[in-house]
């Protein structure tokens, strides 16, 4: 079986000018250049991220390529309105001859495929498909998990929730012939309940993510660290590493009269912060309250800042437990953060120092996105000191304990306090984490582009 993947998030190159089909294509062709048999590719991604007109533009570019339409493997129209599924549910889809047929076409053996007819609602018809060197799975499914040892390559086209309505709206009421309420309503039930539930987690597998903005345009999100580094040569001409260094919000919870997680609060203000220039988010600090949250809850923040929020998502991991903060920081990195934050165990005080030592490399060698130390004394009275930090292999520290002296023992560092910002700035620090930034966010992000062009 395929393990999830590492990934790290990269963005285009201001003076990079190929479009995310060239660059794929060029990928590939470096992949799998060598190698005679046919190669499966997969383009999933939920509905309403333009996997077909990417998966057309992809083919144009790649020498012998050919498109598998999963949508003509759907079952019945009439099962599925009986059964009230969609086409992002496993049932609504006839996935055991999906499977035969790729198996089919990594053996380079041609086979009658169905081809789905829209008007009737069934596939009445077949056609001939004969396996070529690169076929392309366009669909929703087919990056899910039962196909998964069966791809060669993986892409996930992601994008935020209003633009998959934008498009199955105007895509279903042109070409569909649905009311505009039916639309909404498949929308609801394949991209926000059949999808999230069966297809979401795919993403984590996937070899390249893809992120459709609200213009259709496709930029490359992330790429699989080992795909990157082998072939750094080829795509850091157009890719540079995603920007960890400025201004990071440490988002908050919002929790309705009955206690529980309010979501649409959560993702109405994700919303708010990237609309006003916000770049980088941590969930589940101090000021996320996750003392307060569940395991469940926790888990339930992160997937909703990856979901809706479009830049990095910093994820804290600590508990005052080694062997639930391990837990946390594999589920952070399988669920896509972009780097893990971690206090120190807070409920011994005053630990010995080799001790947190330990715990922090027991971490360290378990992490695979940039590690960040979170020190914060009056809260776990376990301050961290440069000593350990000299000690502990790690990417970062943010500290609310505005120790500028920590500013050079550590090699990225982010202060937690906002009256030294422009201090620690001077001063050599890295970046800076403001709780106050969920409130006026504008007044942050202009200080973060102030202090970035020297104008203190």
């Amino acid at each position: 079986m395929h393990r999830y993947k590492t990934h790290v998030n990269y963005r285009p190159r201001t003076r990079a000018r190929k479009a995310a089909e060239e660059i794929l294509a060029e990928l590939l062709l470096a992949c799998f250049g060598k190698r005679p048999d046919p190669i499966l590719v997969a383009i999933g991604g939920p509905g309403g991220t333009g996997k077909s007109s990417f998966c057309q533009r992809l083919a144009a570019r790649l020498p012998e390529a050919a498109i598998v339409t999963l949508d003509d493997y759907k079952t019945a129209r009439e099962i599925r309105a009986g059964q009230n599924l969609y086409g992002a549910h496993p049932n609504a889809n006839k996935m055991d001859l999906i499977e035969e047929h790729l198996k089919l076409v990594k053996a380079g053996m041609p086979f009658e495929k169905p081809v789905y007819d829209a008007v009737s609602g069934d596939a009445k018809a077949s056609e001939i498909y004969t396996p070529v060197r690169f076929n392309l799975l366009d669909g929703e499914i087919s990056t899910y998990r039962q196909f998964r040892d069966l791809v060669d390559f993986a892409v996930f086209i992601d994008s935020d929730w209003k633009t998959q309505l934008e498009t199955r709206i105007t895509r279903d009421i042109q070409q569909r012939g649905y009311s505009r309420e039916k639309a909404i309503a498949t929308f609801l039930q394949s991209n926000l309940r059949e999808f999230a539930t069966y297809g979401a987690e795919s993403k984590n597998w996937a070899d390249v993510h893809l992120y459709c903005h609200d213009d259709y345009r496709l930029e490359i999100e992330s790429v699989d660290q080992q795909l990157f580094t082998r072939f750094d040569s080829l795509l850091e001409k157009d890719l540079a590493p995603l920007d960890l260094s400025g201004l990071i919000v440490p988002v908050l919870t919002p929790f309705g009269e009955s206690d529980a997680v309010d979501q649409e609060a959560f993702i109405r203000h994700l919303e708010f912060l990237a609309e006003h220039g916000v770049r980088r988010i941590l969930v589940n600090g101090t000021t996320g309250e996750f003392f307060s949250l569940s395991l469940a809850e926790r888990k339930l923040m992160l997937t909703l800042a990856r979901r809706y929020f479009p830049g990095a998502v910093l994820f804290q991991a600590g508990s005052d437990s080694l062997v639930q903060t391990q837990l946390e920081a594999r589920w952070g990195q399988d669920y896509g953060a972009d780097a893990i934050v971690v206090l120190p165990p807070y409920y011994f005080a005053e630990a010995p120092e080799q001790g947190l030592v330990d715990y922090f490399n027991a971490l360290a060698s378990q992490i695979e996105v940039p590690f960040i130390l979170y020190n914060f004394p009056s809260h776990t009275q376990n301050p961290l000191t440069a000593e350990i930090l000299k000690k502990v292999h790690h990417f970062g520290l943010k500290d609310s304990s505005a120790d500028l002296s920590l500013i050079h023992a550590t090699p990225h560092y982010y202060l937690g306090w906002d009256p030294r910002v422009i201090e620690a700035q001077q001063k050599g620090a890295y970046g800076f984490i403001s709780s106050h930034a969920n409130i006026c966010p504008d007044l942050f992000v202009g200080l973060e582009k102030a202090l970035r062009r020297g104008d203190d």
